[in-house]
């Protein structure tokens, strides 16, 4: 039986949301770990995690990274088009998605009509990735800009259970960690993770041609590194019923004071799933998953009166579809 979207997910029943709530907390605890929180049998998660998968509406399972920590630079494009057909855009989108530089592509509405994020190892790299893609939409572009990620967070689901935000539910993206040496073999398991988080220690050996002990290891020293930060989920938010908001927030010359309670505020915030400190026009973009339109305007009406002081202005887009989404390729 369907839900409303009220608070409530399309389709799903609470243990459906726990076991949702738990692979975005960590995508490769086993079925047996997940039953147990969840006081479900082993085959009935295992079950339910595969209908998930089979329904599309677990779209991948995902490692985070510290980027700053591989010695790359995240960045962002937008673009609003001119007499561009829906048809032609797709078609680029498709040649796009198989760029390895390119880790995110949305299709939205409001100011911008596609936003794509990529990641390089230089700023020379930026310009050139930034001319690649305008590129592809000679004599389309209306207008662009571009934003350059110098930290970023992401945030659990914690909606998903109608819960206050835990205070350990963050994971880090960029941060002003100085790149380190990482051995050939540590990249190549972080892609693989990248691919598909859940893939067993077994299965990333078979596939490189190690041993599990030593994939085992590698993680493990990888997360003790902070090099891997956690691992989660992507959903499909049409199938849920979630709303997908996209906020880039201008500031007034904020106080060191101010900007790190505005910036607790949306840690704390159980509907705040990334956010980004950037270099560009603005200076925040926070993104927001909620159940409808007034729950997004309720929390953004609270975050402009708390900080009024402070937030000249937010603009918003809302995301119709996520043609690509990784943390690493």
């Amino acid at each position: 039986m369907n839900e409303n979207n009220s608070g409530k997910l399309f389709g799903l029943d609470l243990k459906d949301r726990k076991i949702l709530y738990e692979l975005d907390k960590n995508c490769r605890q086993s079925c047996p770990q997940i039953a147990k929180k969840v006081k479900l049998s082993s085959e009935v998660v295992n079950y339910r995690i595969k209908r998930f998968e089979d329904e599309g509406i677990i779209t991948q399972y995902q490692v985070c990274i510290d980027l700053s920590k591989l010695g790359l630079t995240q960045f962002k494009i937008l673009l609003s088009f001119q007499h561009l057909k829906s048809e032609d855009i797709n078609k680029i989108i498709e040649e796009m998605k198989k760029d390895k530089k390119v880790l995110w592509v949305i299709s939205c509405k409001g100011d911008w009509d596609l936003s794509v994020a990529g990641e390089v190892k230089s700023l020379s790299e930026v310009e050139a990735f930034k001319n690649n893609i305008l590129s592809l939409f000679e004599g389309y572009v209306e207008k662009k800009s571009i934003s350059i990620c110098t930290e970023a967070e992401v945030y659990q689901r914690d909606y998903l259970l109608e819960q206050k935000a835990n205070f350990d539910r963050t994971k880090k993206l960029v941060t002003s960690s100085p790149s380190e040496e990482i051995e050939d073999l540590d990249l190549k398991i972080i892609k693989e993770l990248g691919k598909n988080a859940r893939s067993s220690i077994v299965e990333i050996a078979e596939e490189l041609g190690t041993t599990p002990r030593i994939v085992d290891y590698k993680i493990k020293s990888l997360i003790k590194r902070g090099i891997i930060t956690g691992f989660r989920i992507a959903i499909n938010y049409g199938k849920l019923g979630i709303k997908f908001y996209k906020t880039f927030f201008y500031l007034d010359s904020p106080k060191e004071k101010r900007l790190k309670e505005l910036n607790l505020f949306l840690a704390s915030n159980k509907n705040v799933v990334h956010n980004l400190k950037v270099l560009s026009n603005w200076d925040l973009e926070p993104e927001f998953e909620t159940f409808s339109e007034e729950e997004f305007n309720s929390i953004l009406k609270r975050i402009k009166d708390e900080f009024s002081d402070i937030i000249k202005k937010v603009e918003v887009i809302t995301i119709s579809k996520e043609h690509k989404f990784t943390y690493i390729e």
